[in-house]
């Protein structure tokens, strides 16, 4: 467990901010942090109830100790991975002992899976979901387990259900038995995953005119029953996920499920069964699908993997994926960093060393799996994937982290001259900058702001000469082609400083 805490809190802030959940999740806590109201969610000044506040809080209070930035943002983050491998362990020991699974392993194949190595350290409501989930499990069948779903509500709302009851009652209806359903604790459980649960939304409910059926339709059934919020995926999204998801052990994953298979006629069996297939089932009929959604599963895919491993196959395989996985690094990896650069050509660039670095851990790690020594493989894979996120670090801004042109902007802009976004809210600004930007074009949900206070945050076309009259100088970040279009059209001139992915930060004058 050090070593996973080391390496998930040492490599919290190497790269920046990702947009655009990781930009918008750090702004809410941000702004919640500025304003010190912790009820209403605010993304650039307006209310923002697309997610329970579980994650704006914790990134507040990261930020509150360790600054607005991305180590204060995702320190949280690194924390509840490190409490979810912890309750990971008790979860084995508690429930699946029987099947011969040692907690030691589960905790190493878990921590070391590419999915949760990557969305462990990543900031969104579904780390703070997995370390409640697993909390449940690892608390199980007490009244605390209750409170544990209760956490999960307040960090994304019912889907806490499909991870942790939804599957128990799978398991009874399989086994045709009682037995299962202890699991969901004693009635005055139920109590206190209410406490924890419903204050927040009793009191934004009341405060919010309109908002219960928002968040009922847009929020839980658009979400699931339509393709509404633009998240669809073919039915075998969530098996892709789960095999690529838990690179390198996805082949001992495969042996553990065909050997607990073989063994469904235990309780035990049955329940592993059930907890990694029921919501991975049920999230494949959403309308709405993201990889993410799969990682408080990946407990379960562990478990089996550490038991997968015992089969020379599963270990083959195992070995055979990192010798792949090292091997492509050294192959495809200078192009692939000079593709990020925008640079071409047919040699790509040099790896840096410390990517040569992780390709070498992951060849040990394959002679490891090779050798039977699940924890040293493990162990050399974390190290890996340390060592490429410090490869990473320079490319932040290629791979979506919008850290540096904020840094950009602001060591240009004047001191009170505005920021406009056009077309597309980017969170990374206000974030980097430290207040709010104005909104041009900008579609956002506002039925639940007083229209007096979006005067001061959205603007329209016209008033842009008014604002380069009264400031000298505006500052636009949006597509190129669209800003220099509304400059011509208001006759005012349009220089750009600097483009990142598909939108250009420029600046807005007065033609000479």
């Amino acid at each position: 467990m050090g070593v996973m805490g080391v390496a998930l809190v040492s490599t919290a802030g190497l790269l920046g901010l990702f947009e655009s959940t990781e930009t918008r999740y750090a702004e809410i806590g941000r702004e919640m942090l500025a304003s010190g109201d912790w009820v209403v969610p605010r993304l650039n000044g307006i209310p923002h109830f697309h997610k329970p506040p579980l994650a704006y809080w914790a990134a507040a209070s990261g930020m509150a100790l360790f600054g607005p930035n991305a180590w204060g943002a995702r320190i949280p983050v690194a924390l509840a991975s490190l409490l979810a491998l912890a309750w990971a362990g008790r979860a084995a020991s508690r429930h699946f002992s029987t099947l011969g699974i040692p907690p030691a392993r589960a905790i190493w194949v878990l921590g070391s899976s590419l999915l949760f190595a990557v969305l462990g350290r990543s900031l969104s409501a579904d780390p703070f979901l997995t370390a409640s989930v697993l909390l449940y499990w690892a608390l199980a069948p007490s009244a605390w387990a209750l409170g544990a779903i209760g956490l999960g509500f307040l960090a994304k709302g019912p889907v806490v259900l499909v991870h942790t009851v939804l599957p128990v009652i799978v398991a009874a209806l399989w086994g045709r038995e009682r037995r299962p359903l202890a699991l969901l604790g004693p009635a005055r459980g139920w109590w206190l995953l209410a406490a924890v649960a419903l204050p927040w939304y009793l009191v934004v409910v009341t405060r919010t005119p309109g908002l219960l059926p928002y968040l009922l339709g847009n929020q839980v059934v658009d979400r699931f029953a339509t393709t509404v919020h633009e998240r669809g995926g073919p039915p075998g999204y969530f098996v892709v996920v789960l095999l690529a998801g838990a690179v390198p052990w996805t082949a001992a994953l495969l042996a553990g499920l065909a050997r607990t298979w073989r063994e469904r006629t235990t309780p035990e069996a049955r329940l592993l069964i059930a907890w990694l297939v029921t919501p991975l089932a049920f999230l494949s009929f959403s309308g709405s699908k993201l990889p993410s959604y799969a990682l408080p599963s990946f407990a379960a895919a562990a478990f089996l993997a550490a038991r997968g491993f015992d089969n020379r196959m599963g270990r083959r395989g195992v070995a055979a994926l990192l010798v792949a996985g090292a091997v492509a690094g050294l192959v495809l990896g200078g192009p692939a960093l000079a593709g990020l650069a925008g640079a071409r050509g047919p040699f790509g660039f040099a790896l840096p060393p410390v990517a040569l670095v992780a390709c070498a851990l992951l060849a040990l790690a394959a002679f490891a799996a090779l050798r039977g020594r699940l924890e040293g493989c493990a162990l050399l894979c974390v190290a890996a994937f340390g060592a490429l996120a410090v490869a990473a670090a320079p490319f932040d801004s290629h791979l979506g982290s919008p850290r540096r042109i904020a840094r950009l902007l602001a060591e240009n802009r004047g001191a009170g001259e505005p920021v406009i976004e056009v077309g597309r809210f980017n969170a990374g600004l206000p974030f980097h900058l430290g207040e709010r930007v104005r909104l041009l074009e900008v579609p956002r949900e506002t039925s639940f702001e007083r229209p007096a206070r979006l005067r001061d945050i959205e603007v329209t076309a016209d008033s842009l000469p008014v604002l380069v009259a009264r400031h000298g100088r505006v500052w636009t970040f949006g597509r190129d082609i669209r800003v220099e279009e509304l400059a011509r059209e208001k006759g005012l001139r349009y220089s750009r400083l600097a483009t990142w992915r598909r939108e250009t930060l420029g600046v807005l004058t007065r033609t000479p």
